[in-house]
């Protein structure tokens, strides 16, 4: 083999390594504190091959007059063959890995197998050979939503969890994939979904292996990262010398930032048009899609920009919700690219964010933990919760959105929540020690499974409780994908390592729990119908279109007279809809009595030809009531939707009775 190969000296950005038009190798890579370093190239993937000892290795060192600061950067001409080669790692001394900026990674695309380290290659880009896939995906007139926060329904889901089970009814081949959620496309639309947000789905390797301490020749390992014993079920060790690695199911690791995830992809070959395509039709159904990146304390501030980019330009995602202690949200938001995309964190210092620009755009969005909180703790009956509740359901910040929710992938799930006091993390192989132990959580008075019909019933109203405080809430509401149909983890409060049905959506749930399903669909289109209920700008809670009524009221046992003190339990909410400048809305009142006992609240005065009409009760045992009726019964632990409607006779009515006057 000739290795008559030049190294000339190339401009540093952007990072990362291909094979230009003219058969040339640009590199440009990161080392660190390395004597030797550089690259080797693999002439075919050995994974792959059945005749390893048959493919060539090319180790190719860049000499140090390359460097600027600690990146290397040359285009090595001369190499002969240089099509052959398909794969690529660099070196380090005596280290090998994988490129950080490779955009396919090759040996990851077995879910939860094995792998070793060695197997792991970046795909090697080669412009000069004809129909390779460098940026030609036909995107046609592909473009983002762009859906305001006030308009916007999120979707949180686990790629892989949400379609893998079988009784997902998605062809066998697709579970588990981006093609799966497609197959659930039809779903997602009429259940009223604007934007999706995907948990991690950047290529890793899931399993957390020992590390091993730094230095030349070291098979030392990291202490934290032991050994476990395998054992059978009658607990006998199986194999002493076995090491039992965990899964990181939830992906919430570092991994390689550029690259799709292949084992989420039908065809892991083809990843990187799966996910694109998956993206642009959700595009075509005007859905956006929002992924999550977590990135460690430690990571490079570049890094973590450039990968953002490459997301945003190269597969048109509409927003990041970002997770990792060290985020530069400074440099993120005010890169040029970003200032129409939305970008997720779980809180932001508002003040260090302009503030001179009222009429832009809402891109920022903080994780509105408060409103979990305030939500579940009222739910459950807590004193002291009625005046944060309302606070949580009137947040609306006229720059910034809020997002809220009850459930996410940690902690527990909805149908969980009025199940169990006690998280139940034992399959995690942790003693049950993982996981929160403050859940706010009521099992209705047994914990876990139950046939009792009442303990039943009961929990059904609760979570229809809870989903209409989230629905009617003035933040961007956001639902964990099952809890719309009451999918349980059986009480495991923190199943990061579950790839399994305690992990994934369990669809027969839909059926079991049609009630709820149809409840959460009806309560979602009320949303969708009536401007006053997701309202662009904040509530003022006072009459400043002299109407007679303020744009939204508080109640309590009687109307105008709220009771926020700490012992209540029993909230009353008048939406009025004639603050809608295009188009006249219906008032609409929502009641709560998350007592333990029924009790007796009268309803607002309604101006004259107007009458209230019950359009939702979550206790079924209510009775009906009529309308003029001055008090109206709220079953314990429910809640209420009336809405007004005008009736010629309720209006002559009223001449009447003003004229006898």
């Amino acid at each position: 083999m000739s290795l008559n190969y030049v190294i000339h000296k190339e401009k540093p950005y952007p990072l990362g390594c291909y094979i230009d038009y003219d058969k040339s190798l640009v590199v440009r890579a990161v080392f660190e504190d390395a004597d030797k370093c550089g690259l080797k190239l693999y002439s075919e993937d050995k994974l792959k091959s059945s005749k390893a000892k048959k493919s060539k290795t090319l180790k190719i060192e860049l000499p140090k007059d390359v460097k600027r600061g600690d990146i290397y950067s040359a285009r090595i001409s001369g190499i002969d063959n240089i099509d052959e080669y398909t794969s690529y790692n660099f070196f380090s001394d005596d280290d090998c890995f994988c490129d950080p900026y490779a955009e396919h990674i090759l040996g990851l695309e077995g879910f939860g197998k094995d792998v070793d380290p060695s197997d792991i290659r970046a795909v090697l880009r080669n412009k000069s050979v004809s129909g390779n896939s460098f940026n030609c995906f036909d995107w046609g007139d592909d473009k983002n939503p762009c859906i305001p926060y006030n308009e916007s329904l999120i979707y949180l889901m686990h790629v892989r969890g949400f379609t893998k089970s079988p009784s997902s009814g998605v062809s066998a081949s697709l579970r588990g994939t981006f093609k799966g959620i497609l197959e659930k496309l039809s779903y997602l639309k009429s259940l009223g979904i604007t934007t999706i947000e995907l948990m991690p789905c950047y290529e890793m390797d899931e399993l957390e292996k020992p590390k091993k301490s730094k230095g030349r020749g070291s098979d030392k390992e990291v202490p934290g990262n032991a050994k476990e014993l395998v054992y059978s079920r009658d607990g006998s060790i199986v194999g002493k010398n076995m090491i039992k690695h965990r899964l990181n199911y939830w992906g919430f690791k570092k991994g390689y930032y550029f690259a799709p995830r292949t084992s989420y992809c039908a065809d892991p070959t083809g990843a990187e048009d799966e996910v694109k395509s998956f993206i642009k039709t959700m595009h075509e159904n005007g859905i956006e899609v929002v992924l999550q990146f977590y990135f460690e304390e430690d990571e490079s501030e570049s890094l973590i920009i450039d990968a953002l980019r490459f997301w945003r330009c190269s597969y048109h995602v509409d927003g990041f919700h970002i997770k990792g202690a060290s985020i530069p949200k400074k440099l993120i938001f005010k890169d040029p690219l970003f200032t129409d995309v939305k970008i997720w964190y779980d809180w932001f210092d508002y003040e260090d964010y302009h503030t001179d620009l009222p009429k832009a755009e809402k891109y920022l969005a903080s994780y509105n933990t408060a409103f979990l909180y305030a939500s579940r703790r009222f739910l459950k009956g807590d004193d002291n919760s009625c005046g944060d509740f309302l606070k949580a359901m009137v947040l609306n910040n006229p720059e910034y959105g809020n997002v809220n929710y009850i459930s996410d992938y940690e902690g527990f799930r909805l149908a969980d929540l009025v199940a169990f006091e006690h998280k139940h993390n034992e399959e995690n192989g942790e003693n049950n020690k993982d996981g929160s132990d403050n859940n706010l959580s009521w099992n209705c008075g047994i914990e876990g499974r139950t046939k009792k019909r009442s303990i039943l019933e009961l929990r059904t109203r609760q979570m229809k409780n809870i989903m209409t405080m989230l629905l009617l809430s003035q933040g961007t509401p956001m639902i964990f994908s099952g809890d719309e149909f009451g999918n349980s983890q059986s009480g495991n409060n923190n199943p990061y390592c579950q790839d399994n049905e305690i992990g994934w959506v369990d669809w027969k749930a839909l059926d079991k729990n049609a009630e709820l399903f149809d409840y959460v669909k009806s309560l979602i289109a009320l949303r969708k119908k009536y401007n006053i209920l997701h309202s662009k700008d904040a509530f003022r809670l006072m009459d400043y279109i002299s109407c007679g009524y303020p744009d939204l009221s508080c109640h309590g046992r009687e109307a105008w007279r709220p009771d926020l003190s700490g012992h209540s339990h029993i909230l009353g909410m008048l939406y009025c809809g004639l603050y809608e400048k295009d188009k006249k809305e219906p008032f609409i009142y929502a009641c709560y009595n998350m007592h333990w006992t029924d009790a007796e609240l009268a309803l607002p005065k309604l101006p004259d030809g107007y009458e209230w009409e019950l359009i939702s009760d979550t206790a079924a045992s209510n009775k009906e009531q009529p309308m003029d009726a001055v008090m109206h019964t709220l079953a314990s632990r429910s809640a209420r939707i009336y809405i007004s409607r005008f009736n010629e006779n309720a209006k002559k009515k009223g001449n009447k009775k003003a004229k006898k006057k």
